[in-house]
């Protein structure tokens, strides 16, 4: 687990991508984490990056290709986020545009790129993402779908088949953090149906900050969240190693859940959600991480419950063996996160 060298406890799986396009020009705005933007330029530093010229994929209209007049990239400190901003100039009469993205299937299979457009009249929110990376725009107004936004919350847990796989074999997920965590919610043993409500408490939670998040009414940068994220996988496993709170397992999930939603919510600020369709984004996104919940604890728990009635000597020391290991790894991506 921990070769697969995670490069953080709970990352950044969101890009921003904001499109203005009419007959003539093409302007667009992309924001990513700029830890993602490092490992994307294979290590360089971030403020090399913004410093660095860019030649972006080419963009084609019913009227024919357009061309990049200027690209330019910023680094904001404030929210760790790289900025690239690209001008096109685009033949006349121009009313569609397809625009190609080999890059995003460069990203981890969790990542989303959110796009909100503007474009020959119409409004669009979309998503691409490693196996959708072309975009495609007409002046007729489109919105994502539910379906494809409960898919991104299960996606973004890792309980969906293909976050296990990739081209060269079987891998870890992206989500693994989520599934440890997890995990270790669940070690304490108990009933299938409080092991459910443990997961529904953790939801609650999440789906909260999320939405304050997403509106935003509260705002924490993501030095302190994804940092504070890896330590709630510590505590919670420290938790199942003394098994001294278990009746108050639910609460530790829904307090931990406000964290783990500012995680997610954090790469939200600058998308005007408002106007986007926010219920149906936020229901969509926590319908899917309580199914994909619903998934693992279907495999795990009864694993868990069969262990500490059937086996309960060993038991004990197969649940403290693995809290132990999932504390060390979530100090691990402590200390990745904190010291970048």
């Amino acid at each position: 687990m921990l070769g697969a060298d995670p490069a953080a406890a709970h990352p950044l799986d969101l890009g921003y991508l904001k499109v203005e396009a009419t007959a003539g020009e093409v302007t667009i705005v992309f924001d990513l984490e700029a830890g993602v933007a490092t490992r994307l330029a294979g290590g360089a530093d971030p403020e090399m990056l913004a410093n660095a010229s860019y030649r972006l994929a080419a963009i084609t209209t019913n009227a024919g290709p357009c061309t990049w007049t200027t690209t330019t990239a910023a680094l904001r400190a404030a929210t760790n986020t790289m900025s690239l901003t690209g001008h096109a100039t685009c033949p006349a009469g121009a009313s569609t545009l397809r625009w190609a993205l080999p890059v995003i299937a460069r990203l981890p299979s969790t990542f989303e790129v959110l796009v909100k457009a503007r474009a020959f009249g119409g409004d669009h929110v979309t998503m691409l993402r490693h196996d959708a990376t072309v975009l495609e725009l007409t002046g007729r107004s489109s919105a994502v779908s539910l379906g494809a936004l409960v898919k991104t919350g299960v996606e973004h847990i890792g309980a969906w088949p293909n976050q296990w796989r990739d081209a060269d074999g079987w891998k870890l997920a992206d989500g693994i953090d989520h599934i440890l965590f997890l995990l270790a919610l669940l070690l304490g043993g108990g009933t299938l149906l409080g092991l459910f409500g443990i997961a529904t408490g953790f939801t609650l939670g999440h789906s909260v900050t999320l939405a304050l998040a997403a509106l935003g009414i509260v705002r924490i940068p993501p030095s302190v969240i994804e940092p504070l994220v890896a330590l709630t996988i510590v505590a919670t496993a420290v938790e199942a190693y003394l098994g001294r709170w278990r009746q108050h397992r639910w609460k530790i999930a829904t307090a931990f859940g406000f964290i783990h939603g500012f995680a997610f919510a954090s790469a939200l600020r600058e998308l005007d959600l408002a106007s986007t369709g926010i219920a149906k984004t936020l229901l969509g996104f926590n319908v899917g991480v309580e199914l994909g919940q619903a998934m693992l604890i279907a495999i795990l728990a009864p694993l868990i419950i069969a262990l500490h009635r059937c086996r309960p000597r060993a038991g004990r020391i197969v649940v403290r063996v693995l809290a132990v290991a999932i504390g060390i790894a979530g100090m691990y991506w402590f200390v990745r996160r904190t010291i970048g």
